[in-house]
């Protein structure tokens, strides 16, 4: 005896096969969407170093060492000058032995704007970072940690990486190189595709 679905049935079929991929695709967004949002209220708590003051956010996740954390550092800055980017450099410090030591040294700075910025100046220049390690002290060791727990729960597993609000509230995670062009696209309220 041959089982046989009638067309009824596998129409009834078709259909709740659409409805729990649409639920299941609707859901996973939606828990993503949670995910950034929690991570969005996470880095408001995060040490981070300020500069600008542009309606467009974004947390910037940097390694002293790290040569695209500094050509970020770079392409930011014109938007960050003509008062269009506020961005909150996150420092991490796990790319070599040196990084965590360094990324202390510019926390601990008297002017960690200016020792993060002298740092990727060098950086940019001769391919090393200018600035020394130093023993992090109980606060910063632990301000650094918690950055790095931070990260670790974006997913990320390279630097440069970029969380960003867009106007509607929605929290985006962009890794990697940037443009110019992303920039301009960021600082005008669209999304950045990675």
């Amino acid at each position: 005896m041959k089982n046989t679905i009638s067309q009824k049935n596998m129409k009834r079929i078709i259909q709740y096969a659409f409805l729990m991929t649409y639920f299941i695709i609707f859901s996973s967004s939606a828990l993503a969407s949670d995910k950034w949002q929690e991570l969005w209220i996470r880095l408001k708590h995060a040490t981070y170093i300020q500069t600008g003051s542009g309606k467009t956010v974004i947390y910037d996740f940097f390694d002293p060492n790290c040569l695209y954390c500094a050509k970020a550092f770079q392409l930011e800055r014109p938007f960050v000058d003509k008062g269009q980017l506020t961005v909150r450099y996150v420092p991490v410090g796990f790319l070599t032995d040196s990084s965590f030591g360094k990324a202390a040294a510019i926390l601990q700075a008297q002017n960690p704007q200016e020792a993060m910025k002298n740092n990727y100046m060098e950086l940019l220049r001769t391919g090393h970072a200018a600035i020394s390690s130093a023993t992090a002290t109980e606060a910063t060791h632990s301000a650094l940690r918690q950055n790095e727990k931070i990260f670790i729960n974006t997913g990320a597993t390279t630097l440069p990486e970029l969380v960003y609000r867009l106007s509607d509230g929605q929290v985006e995670v962009f890794r990697g190189e940037l443009s110019t062009e992303q920039l301009d696209l960021l600082t005008s309220g669209h999304r950045l595709d990675n």
